[in-house]
């Protein structure tokens, strides 16, 4: 169906289901908040059951995320570094204001990251193109 079809029939819908509303709320108000009521209650539920069973499906969102982190932290207490006694936190006496220069092997230090796969293999949409 072309969009010129389907606009004034969803228009009309609409139209027809506000008249529907406004004839059942002068004629029989208690009616149309039980009905009300009971629509609700349905849709929160079928939300409830949906969100249940999706989110055993997903899993957690941030699951590589907070693996990574929790990995992170592990390794900083196996280093014995915490905030307070971080090194570049520490108040520096002004007769250490001299840089010093490091050693090229100081930079060979194994990083605390961790790779999150992506999607680099996968091929993009091109539907366009």
């Amino acid at each position: 169906m072309s969009r010129r079809v389907v606009q004034p029939l969803i228009y009309t819908i609409i139209g027809l289901a506000a008249i529907g509303f406004i004839w059942k709320l002068f004629s029989d108000p208690t009616g149309l908040l039980k009905q009300l009521l009971i629509t609700a209650a349905i849709g929160v539920i079928v939300i409830m059951i949906i969100r249940k069973f999706m989110a055993k499906k997903m899993g957690k969102p941030n699951s590589a995320y907070q693996k990574a982190a929790k990995q992170s932290s592990k390794l900083q207490k196996k280093r014995g570094v915490s905030r307070k006694s971080a090194p570049h936190l520490r108040v520096i006496p002004s007769k250490r204001l001299i840089p010093k220069k490091r050693p090229l092997n100081d930079d060979k230090k194994p990083n605390p990251f961790t790779v999150i796969e992506g999607r680099k293999g996968k091929k993009k949409n091109r539907a366009l193109f």
